[in-house]
């Protein structure tokens, strides 16, 4: 059989996902914000280049020029204050062109260009270096969308600044910043454009990405180191010492170990809350089982000391289960009440409730196939691995899919169980339950009535290993009551042969649906002894009511 995985690497398995995740976010938002930044600080200083150069055309009446496709005299001097313009700016390209067509997107001609001391001192001619008012642009030199905006730009006679990104086969990337150019007449003859190469921008960002993702990953190491060791200490080592002695018992158990062979190891746990709960509660559940199977040992010679030792059998199972009403009388959020009535000495019917933490509170109902001592038995390290599992912060379907597996491991006797578990959030009201094959329950929302909630089943537990469970919430209002019960409260069965069924069941929880938990289950169990009369309990009887009243207000 496949080895399954165990806690400790399950727990860093999710550790280091979710702190890569974490890493990954601070590297995608770091990214997206200074990229953001950077490319706005870049379309600023475009505009305050582009003022400069527009301010100069206005200077020489550069639209005229445009508009009559002349270089007069002042054409150099423009060009000439547009060169020092460019010559003091960080940019690549400073130029202005116009469309010798307008209804033509490629009809685009320079105007004039500017060019830097560098650029100048390369030695070309200058009819190499310059572009002349009606030189046509190059081909393939601007995208067609660009030309489009360029187009309408001019067409619409835009006011004020204009940027876009653009991409051309000659140039690259660039960042284009333009403004409409007009003559005297004030009609929009050209543009004036100052580009920026966008690979500028990306080395920056790319920079500090890298920067951001090696400090995010030194940190998340630090801290998944950190959270480990802590883990580790204070956690998945108790666990994994109370799974092993459990298991070591369950071992001896299902090898029919002698009764004095039947000793629990005990695990010291060092700090105080749930594990040490869990600790102890394991630890007297299998106390419990070794007792009862010394006693049942020693009861074997006589029929008066099996019932001796049957009894006490049962006063251990009654033990095992809470008994102690009002259950969590500091609790205000919630009121629960349950009972169990085995059809014999023993029964394979259990309910449990736990708090996981101060706002979990776990819920549990079950029926073991079978009757007597064997089904009794089966309860007992059935409701001991269901809170095992549940003690470890699995959600309810994990629960019965990590019991199911103990279960079947080592189920020669091909026994299997019913479960219905949930988990009720004090503070929100939610239940997040999953069913393995067990009665469907009944929902009395506020003010209202109950109904049977059928919800989705899963296979038993015990009959077959991996099998997957779902889990599904209900959210319960404050006054809203949840009613769990096992089979023998349908199947009840009068004289006649006749079974009790659910309907009977619903109207005796709707005789009085506000009343307290405990009333609502002596209402069910009043109607169940009125049908059967005098027949004969034929199965165990088990029920369970909790309702919800609110959160707690006065906490925190």
């Amino acid at each position: 059989m496949k080895k399954a995985m165990g806690i400790k690497t399950k727990a860093a398995i999710t550790a280091i996902f979710f702190m890569g995740i974490l890493t990954a976010a601070i590297g995608v938002i770091g990214y997206k914000l200074y990229h953001d930044s950077v490319t706005e600080s870049y379309v600023t200083y475009a505009d305050t280049v582009l003022e400069y150069a527009y301010r100069a055309t206005l200077k020489y009446s550069f639209g005229d020029m445009i508009a009559g496709r002349d270089m007069p005299a002042g054409y150099e001097e423009l060009r000439e204050e547009l060169n020092a313009i460019k010559d003091s700016s960080d940019i690549e390209y400073l130029y202005a062109v116009y469309f010798d067509d307008l209804e033509d997107i490629h009809s685009l001609h320079y105007a004039i260009n500017a060019k830097s001391r560098a650029e100048l001192s390369a030695g070309a001619p200058l009819s190499e270096i310059y572009s002349y008012m009606g030189k046509p642009c190059e081909e393939g030199g601007f995208e067609d969308d660009t030309l489009l905006i360029l187009q309408q730009a001019v067409k619409s006679a835009k006011r004020g600044n204009g940027t876009l990104e653009g991409y051309s086969d000659a140039y690259g990337h660039m960042l284009n910043g333009y403004r409409v150019i007009y003559d005297s007449a004030d009609h929009a003859v050209g543009l004036i454009c100052v580009e920026i190469d966008i690979n500028r921008i990306n080395v920056g960002v790319h920079r500090y990405v890298r920067t951001v993702i090696v400090i995010g990953a030194v940190f998340t190491a630090f801290v998944l180191v950190i959270y480990m060791l802590n883990t580790q200490q204070y956690l998945i080592d108790p666990l994994v010492r109370i799974a092993e002695s459990s298991d070591a018992f369950v071992k001896k158990m299902q090898r029919h170990a002698d009764p004095e062979e039947l000793v629990y190891e005990d695990v010291p746990i060092r700090t105080e809350g749930e594990l040490r709960l869990l600790a102890g509660n394991v630890k007297s559940m299998a106390d419990g089982v070794a007792s009862y199977m010394t006693n049942l040992k020693a009861a074997t010679s006589e029929r008066e000391r099996i019932g001796t030792e049957l009894s006490l059998a049962a006063r251990i199972q009654e033990n095992m289960l809470p008994n102690v009403f009002p259950a969590f009388p500091e609790r205000p959020e919630f009121d629960i009440y349950a009972v169990m009535d085995p059809a014999k000495e023993v029964g394979g019917d259990f309910y449990d409730f736990f708090l996981i933490d101060e706002s979990h509170l776990a819920l549990a109902i079950a029926d073991v196939s079978g009757k007597g001592v064997p089904a009794a038995l089966f309860m007992m390290i059935s409701k001991i691995l269901v809170q095992n599992a549940a003690m470890a912060a699995l959600s309810p379907a994990e629960v019965l899919r990590a019991v199911n597996n103990q279960i079947c491991a080592n189920n020669r006797e091909e026994m299997f169980i019913t479960v219905w578990f949930g988990i009720l959030d004090t503070a929100t009201g939610k239940i997040t339950a999953a069913n393995a094959g067990h009665e469907y329950p009944a929902l009395m929302t506020s003010g209202g009535a109950f109904e049977l909630l059928k919800d989705r089943h899963g296979f038993v537990i015990g009959g077959m290993e991996d099998i997957r469970y779902r889990d599904y919430e209900l959210s319960l209002t404050p006054g809203s009551k949840l009613f769990l019960y096992t089979d023998g409260v349908p199947e009840a069965t009068n004289a006649e042969n006749e079974l009790f069924g659910t309907d009977r069941m619903l109207r005796a929880l709707n005789e009085q649906p506000s009343a307290p938990p405990e009333k609502i289950l002596k209402n069910v169990r009043s109607a169940v002894d009125g049908f059967v009369k005098d027949a004969e309990q034929f199965d165990d009887l088990t029920m369970l009511c909790v309702e919800y009243k609110g959160p707690d207000l006065s906490a925190g």
